[in-house]
């Protein structure tokens, strides 16, 4: 393409650096970094570029789109060991919790959701994460071979298509690399290994694009993570903050455990009112470190109860924090210059990363599974009284056909004391194999993208064409802990497996021999296959340039290919068919704690897109850009046109504002509208109509009406269908937004960025929750679906269009660099954004919520995202990132500060006034040396100040806001890179 002709006075290199420092909020913190970089570095370049959320090729500084630039330097500097990092400290971002998920850490721009914003790798979709087919996941993008990461905070559904209603991050690779490098990184927590992070990489290159016409590169990393438990942090689960402050947090019920509380009938060991009332270990204690003693939530109540007395799992051992990962990624590049200004160029992706995602015990508590229960015989030489195991003591009746109660002491119940009449009666109990360890499933995640791409100049047209493959798959596998029930229950009639304490060598033995490893129970896929073609050309000069034309064309097939259950461990009826529904869902199977699922389907969508972008600098300091892009849904049978304008005045080097208007949306997944089959999970919950409770969110509170009995619709095991195969109703989510702001320059050196955004939408998709259904049953009616005696078959709480968001905020970022003779160059930092407002109703015509600078346990905060995400929206007020860097020669450091204002706690606890969250700061201390030949050496120090997560009253949390915070503690860092040549 033509470079634009220069015009005006001044030096143009220094006018174009300055733009640039203009261009965005991250823009300045950006070039600021380059300045970090020394004197020596090369002026900076007059070459056009493509800029995240234009089609347009222009000089840096000429963008009227808020653009973040963030450079793997940059990010290294500031303590991150991984891009999840990157997308947890976004001031543009809420993405929330220490805990990424079996999915991955995903962005999440603006609170809309990580579906509403859109992740590019080089400008181009990757496949899908295929469970969800929503969102990509950050671990699939290569770092070694990163170049920048830009992050457009503003609608781009006119230039994207789908998704990009929140914003799109694109991860840039480098065009080209020569020479070889490796890199090894080290993260460990202060306090212990657990929650470790090492990585290493290498990246390797030949050829030189302007000398020989030729570049090849190859970048290879490889990062592992270990498990950080609640046992590692105890304190911040314990509630013995809230105690303290009293606070009281509510004693644990008994719930099921490796030390088995028993009873004498199967309903009784399904989690009703007279869940296993005796415990043969309670007397001389639970033993650790699977259980701890409890006598149960009402031991505080007035009058107290002591009807949970027993063991209950102990959290602190079975319970994950962070779960661990191992991810793999491999990048190719290969460039040729063909002649006459033309290149062509593959791109390989292979990404590879496995979610350790730990389940805590597994007990057999599913309806999946042959029975809710196990049994003991009385032949059993663990039978309680037999020699082994303990009889239990008791008060009252015992006459061998009863159920007296338990013996605690004389003070808590009363009365004549007697060892439990067995009179040989079968045993009914709930347990889990302690000794297995903490259960744990493999999330496996492959990601693999093949791209041919061409460009050049034809005809005074530039032109960019592609040829894009994708291929994501997720392989869920059990890990370890995960046991088979049948072979189970033999071990405990044939007294082989105690429940009511360790092992033996024996039933260990045959405890490992029963244990279900690497066992891959659920299987999906997802493709992205299209071909698209820009072409670029300047049509006439205008008072400030060329009146530029880009028209693009593509041509994509989404496709999601689901893999029948596997059979091995399904159950089989008596006519020896397969236990599975009408509908290809599984009923019955032997692992305990995991289902196989999945309904041998594939399916496909076909989408055409068109668009079309002009740029016109009108004159020197105006200059206005309009796209408008249409994009058809074969399956959805309806096509969606989107504009956008943007307008930039600029009438100095010292000011430049900017301001854009557009509308957007974001399409059904291909799973959500040809879902093959029903996701089925499960509840235990009280019928909101046969048991109704003054809280019914609380399981066993309600009462049964007259007609109904007590053990089928109160605390029961419920089925609710988070997707239906009926999904023919759904349509696009529609977005409008705007953004009003500029950057400017009040003295020499200081940079300063405003941009003041809103964003509206209208049929949001998400699902029903299962609380709301809970909470209003005659609103929701027809969702409950009964059996033909009454009781419930399941509760439908699938995707519909329901309800409406708007928000408003302004984004700020700033840099100043202070430049000193003996002392270095300093350079200061700060990008953050405020909510003004974050409103959304869950249905259309309803309650507007307000979710700004809020935490509350209150199920319809929910909101947008029901149904993808399990964690509260929680809306920062204000946050920012903050940083002051220095370099003196070879030396260099920094110290960054990631900070989130306080929240105001709408559900503390009953009966507590504690309702201020307080804000959240953490540092981050780095500091490098350059010195050593061909080496580069970083150390640092995580979260500086060791500070912990901020002290809640609120009922979803244990003493501690967890979600938002750094739980690893103080963890020092060490990074090494060798450049060969």
């Amino acid at each position: 393409m033509n470079r634009r002709p220069w015009n005006g006075h001044r030096d143009p290199r220094a006018l174009t650096h300055r733009l640039s420092l203009c261009a965005g909020a991250a823009l300045c913190l950006v070039n600021a970094a380059h300045a970090q970089g020394g004197e020596g570095q090369a002026p900076v370049s007059m070459e056009r570029v493509q800029v995240t959320g234009s089609s347009i090729k222009r000089l840096s500084g000429e963008t009227a789109l808020p653009v973040s630039v963030n450079r793997p330097e940059e990010l290294e500097a500031r303590g991150h060991t991984e891009l999840k990092d990157l997308v947890l400290e976004l001031p543009q971002s809420q993405s929330l919790g220490f805990n990424t998920g079996a999915a991955g850490p995903v962005l999440n721009l603006r609170g809309l959701g990580p579906m509403r914003t859109l992740t590019l790798l080089n400008g181009r979709r990757l496949a899908n994460e295929p469970l969800q087919d929503q969102y990509v996941s950050v671990n699939v993008i290569p770092r070694m071979a990163l170049d920048r990461a830009e992050t457009l905070r503003d609608g781009a559904s006119s230039i994207y298509g789908s998704d990009a209603i929140g914003g799109v991050q694109n991860f840039i690779m480098k065009e080209s690399f020569r020479g070889a490098r490796m890199k090894a990184d080290w993260n460990v927590p202060e306090r212990s290994s657990a929650g470790e992070t090492q990585a290493v990489g290498a990246i390797v290159g030949f050829g030189d694009l302007v000398v020989d016409g030729w570049n090849l590169y190859g970048a290879l990393d490889h990062q592992s993570k270990s498990a950080l438990m609640q046992g590692d942090r105890p304190e911040l689960y314990d509630g013995s903050a809230l105690n303290q402050l009293g606070l009281l947090v509510t004693p644990s019920n008994k719930n099921q455990s490796p030390i088995a509380n028993f009873g004498f009938a199967p309903a009784s060991a399904a989690g009703g009112a007279n869940n296993n009332n005796y415990n043969a270990s309670f007397a001389t204690g639970c033993v650790a470190p699977w259980s701890l003693p409890t006598l149960g939530a009402g031991s505080v109540a007035t009058p107290a109860t002591y009807g949970n007395a027993g063991c209950y799992r102990d959290p602190n051992f079975y319970t994950a924090i962070s779960d661990g990962s191992k991810i793999t990624n491999l990048f190719a590049k290969g460039a040729l210059n063909v002649g006459q200004g033309h290149r062509v160029s593959l791109e390989l992706l292979h990404s590879a990363f496995t979610v350790e995602k730990y389940r805590g015990l597994q007990i057999n508590s599913s309806s999946n599974e042959p029975f809710s229960y196990y049994t003991i015989p009385s032949t059993s030489k663990f039978y309680p009284g037999k020699g082994i195991t303990p009889l239990v003591n008791v008060v009252g009746s015992n006459t061998g056909s009863n159920s007296p109660a338990m013996f605690i002491d004389a003070t808590k119940t009363p009365g004549v004391v007697s060892p439990l009449n067995m009179n040989n009666r079968l045993v009914y109990f709930q347990w889990g194999p302690g000794e297995l360890g903490n259960a744990y499933r493999n999330d496996e995640q492959v990601n693999d993208r093949l791209v041919l791409a061409a460009e050049g100049t034809l005809w005074k047209w530039d032109y960019r064409v592609g040829l894009n493959y994708g291929h994501s798959q997720r392989n869920t596998a059990t890990g370890g802990g995960y046991i088979l029930y049948s072979k189970a229950q033999e071990g405990f009639t044939n007294g082989i497996l105690n429940p009511f304490g360790p092992q033996d060598a024996a039933g260990l033995a045959y405890l490992k021999s029963i244990e279900l490893r690497d066992y891959v129970y659920r299987r999906n896929e997802a493709f992205n296959k299209g071909v698209d073609a820009t072409l670029t050309r300047e049509l006439m000069q205008l008072g400030g340039g060329p009146l530029t034309l880009a028209v693009t064309g593509e041509l994509r097939r989404d496709e999601a290919k689901v893999h029948a259950a596997p059979l091995d461990y399904v159950g089989k009826l008596a006519d020896g068919r397969y236990n599975i529904s009408s509908a290809g869902v599984v009923v019955k199977d032997d692992i305990v704690g995991e289902n196989p699922t999945g309904v041998a389907a594939r399916l496909h969508r076909d989408i055409k897109s068109a668009v079309v972008e002009l740029d016109a600098p009108l004159t020197k300091v105006w200059s206005v850009n309009g796209a408008v892009r249409s994009d058809t849904y074969s399956d959805l049978k309806t096509t969606t046109v989107n504009p956008k304008l943007s307008l930039r005045f600029q009438p100095s080097a010292q000011l430049m504002l900017r301001a854009s208007a557009n509308t957007g949306f974001r399409a059904p997944s291909i799973m959500d509208i040809q879902n093959p089959t029903p996701e089925v999970r499960q509840a235990t919950i009280d019928d909101p109509v046969l048991c109704p409770s003054p809280t019914p969110l609380i399981a066993g509170s309600g009462t049964a009406v007259a007609s109904a009995d007590p053990v089928k619709v109160c605390n029961a095991i419920t089925d609710y269908w988070t997707k239906s195969p009926d999904n023919s109703h759904l349509k696009p989510e529609k977005s409008s937004g705007w953004s009003i702001g500029g950057a400017f320059e009040p003295v020499h050196g200081l940079l300063v960025t405003l941009d003041y955004w809103s964003i509206k939408l209208s049929d949001v998709l998400g699902a029903l929750t299962l609380p709301e259904v809970q909470q209003q049953p005659a609103k929701y009616a027809a969702n409950i679906v009964r059996r033909a005696d009454g009781t419930i078959d399941h509760i439908l709480t699938s995707q519909a269009n329901r309800g409406d968001m708007n928000m408003r905020g302004l984004d700020v970022a700033a840099t100043y660099q202070l430049r000193t003779n003996n002392l270095g160059t300093f350079n200061f930092k700060l990008d953050g954004t405020y909510y003004d407002k974050y409103a959304f109703s869950v249905e259309k015509g309803g309650e507007m919520l307000d979710d700004v600078g809020v935490l509350t346990a209150d199920a319809r905060y929910v909101g947008p995202n029901a149904g993808l995400a399990t964690t509260q929206q929680i809306v920062y007020r204000w946050k920012h990132t903050a940083a002051v860097a220095w370099r003196n020669g070879d030396w260099s450091a920094q110290l960054s500060q990631r900070y989130n204002s306080g929240l105001t706690d709408l559900t503390p606890r009953a009966g507590s006034a504690y309702t201020s969250v307080k804000a959240y700061k953490q540092y981050n201390f780095s500091a490098g040396y350059a010195g050593f030949k061909n080496w580069k050496v970083n150390v640092g120090v995580n979260n500086l100040t060791n500070v912990g997560p901020a002290l809640t009253a609120n009922t979803g949390y244990n003493g501690y806001l967890t979600s938002n915070a750094d739980v690893l503690g103080r963890a020092y860092r060490l990074a090494a890179e060798y450049t060969f040549y």
